[in-house]
């Protein structure tokens, strides 16, 4: 039984040791995943908008929120099409679609082309994602989504907020760095 203890111990010993060769924050490396948002999450970003100039109101939505975490869980379940960039200001996943789902991006019934692409059922065509997406240069079939680092407002997320009363936002945690999926709607 001493054995025992003493193998044991030494195991712990080395697990303890070799922990001190890696990194110490626990999010680097750790493998990529959703994260869903509420209220207080998102309402930095509510916040900004309503402070613009072209918006009178942007109030957080829980429905909206949901439909970005299918989104933010589609993103994270592949990572090794995830390639942050170097400054990890967003992160690209290409994705490979069909004609289909190209048409109905371009008509901008995004969850009828997001629901086609595996991300869940995300009901009828009423938010806009304020996340970027375009066709990848390399390859006609695919395409690449473009997701803003949290705390980022960019220029996509600017234009599809125009009109809009309500956002919405989960997050693509990569490396320790969240990346925002918002979508506004009515």
């Amino acid at each position: 039984m001493k054995n025992w203890k003493k193998l044991l111990a030494c195991l712990l010993v080395a697990l303890m040791a070799l922990t001190v060769f890696t990194a110490c924050d626990a999010s680097v490396g750790a493998p990529i995943g959703p994260k869903p948002s509420n209220a207080e999450s998102a309402k930095a970003l509510c916040e900004y908008f309503k402070n613009c100039e072209h918006f009178e109101k942007m109030d957080y939505s829980e429905d909206l929120s949901e439909k970005a975490y299918n989104i933010a869980n589609w993103v994270a379940s592949t990572s090794v099409s995830c390639k942050p960039s170097e400054d990890k200001t967003e992160l690209y996943r290409w994705a490979h679609v069909d004609n289909v789902v190209k048409t109905y991006l371009e008509k901008k019934s995004y969850a009828t082309a997001f629901e086609n692409m595996g991300m869940g059922i995300l009901g009828t065509d009423t938010f806009t994602p304020g996340f970027d997406w375009k066709p990848d240069a390399d390859d006609p079939s695919d395409i690449i989504f473009v997701l803003p680092k949290d705390g980022r407002v960019t220029d996509t997320m600017t234009k599809a907020a125009k009109g809009k009363t309500k956002l919405g936002v989960a997050y693509v945690v990569k490396d320790g760095v969240s990346y925002a999926v918002v979508l506004f709607g009515d």
